[in-house]
């Protein structure tokens, strides 16, 4: 299931949640699964309510009494150590380390001796869990998330007067899609950026999916500028396999040193090259050759025919379009008996995911704990494979 955040009137922990329940999240799993967190002194208030002409869930946590300033660690303990959907406790711990580092840097402590305030408050608790829980329980497995719309103004913390965005989001959202807005209120909090940062696979327009169902989360302050709330569009990619255009090149070489075939690889992958492969021949005259065959991008044909020809002692350079399939992929990080790894996801013709190790992860471990790689690969695809079962 692919999921389209759309942060029109940006993005924050509660709406986030909110946006989920309107999508068929249930109440009562998320009141039970709240429960196994070692947390007390707050209700959960959802409800139905307009933010100018939409409809839409506004999801509260009021918490009675004061609560104490958790830090990271404190924080990552009561997650850990709930009972909670496994799958849902590692992207929770993800969106809460995400603010910790930027906390931690803003504020020049590491992140271990930062002290949450707004953000370690038990409602940011309860909304990054609860986000992490709905994202999971709808079986959504990909997410592209808008430009995040970043307004000016100021925001009260307990910090004092800060900026927005807030200097903790600022951080967060590196590498992040964003857009300028002229709203005077915050719309990007730190825990939606986390949550947005943590969930995204991409930030872009609408992508090519079927729309199946459309879920809004609104926001606490009603400006008359816009509604504010949070869109969360769910639907079906149409297919696990794609086609493309690549362009082909090849050229042969017998008179070529062969210590330097493996430096030409590095180079043709440096200036864009999808793949390389050399494939040994007999050519005239009995000689032993190589052909070099390079997939690339069509727009960047010229550039890494002019490397074959800098770089080889080759003549020419064929050239070719070629269609191709090709199955959805993206890369993930899972965490295993050895570590945090590089994880290929694989979406197969039958829908079903597929966990492949990165193999320089691989390596790298076989490496540090000096075990052979095959071990490593072996007892890798164990605990994918396990895992795996989740995803189908």
């Amino acid at each position: 299931m692919l999921a389209f955040f759309d942060c029109f009137a940006g993005i924050s922990g509660d709406m986030t949640v909110a946006a989920l329940i309107d999508l068929g999240l249930e109440e009562e799993y998320l009141t039970d699964q709240l429960k196994r967190l070692d947390l007390a002194g707050y209700a959960l208030r959802v409800g139905r309510s307009r933010r100018r002409c939409l409809a839409g869930v506004h999801f509260q946590v009021e918490v009675a009494g004061d609560q104490p300033h958790r830090s990271y660690g404190a924080i990552r303990r009561i997650i850990e150590d709930s009972s909670i959907d496994d799958a849902a406790k590692a992207t929770a711990l993800k969106m809460f380390e995400l603010v910790a580092t930027a906390e931690g840097h803003v504020h020049g402590v590491p992140k271990d001796d930062v002290h949450f305030h707004e953000v370690g408050a038990v409602d940011s608790i309860i909304d990054v869990v609860g986000a992490a829980l709905g994202v999971h329980r709808l079986g959504i497995d990909r997410v592209v998330c808008s430009p995040l719309p970043l307004s000016r103004g100021f925001v009260p913390t307990c910090h004092g007067t800060l900026p927005t965005p807030a200097p903790a989001t600022l951080e967060i959202i590196k590498g992040a899609v964003v857009r300028g807005s002229d709203a005077s209120i915050e719309l990007v909090t730190p825990t939606g950026a986390a949550i947005a940062c943590a969930l995204a696979d991409e930030f872009g327009p609408y992508p090519s999916f079927v729309p199946l169902k459309t879920g809004y989360g609104l926001g606490t302050s009603d400006p008359e500028e816009f509604p504010n709330a949070l869109r969360i569009v769910i639907g079906n990619e149409p297919s696990a396999v794609t086609t493309d255009r690549v362009g082909e090149l090849s050229c042969t070489v017998d008179d070529l040193d062969p210590r330097l075939l493996g430096d030409l690889m590095d180079v043709l992958f440096s200036r864009g090259a999808l793949d390389v492969t050399y494939t040994p021949v007999h050519m005239k005259k009995g000689r032993p050759g190589t052909i070099v065959t390079v997939l690339a991008p069509p727009e960047l044909s010229g550039e890494l025919s002019h490397v074959l020809l800098t770089h080889t002692t080759t003549l020419g350079v064929r050239l070719a379009n070629r269609e191709r399939m090709v199955l959805r992929r993206r890369l993930e990080h899972a965490q295993t008996s050895f570590g945090d790894v590089r994880v290929k996801m694989v979406r197969l013709p039958d829908g079903r995911w597929e966990r492949r190790a990165e193999f320089d992860d691989v390596r790298e471990i076989a490496r540090r704990t000096g075990r052979p790689a095959r071990e490593i690969l072996s007892a890798l695809d164990r605990e994918l494979g396990a895992a795996e079962s989740d995803l189908t």
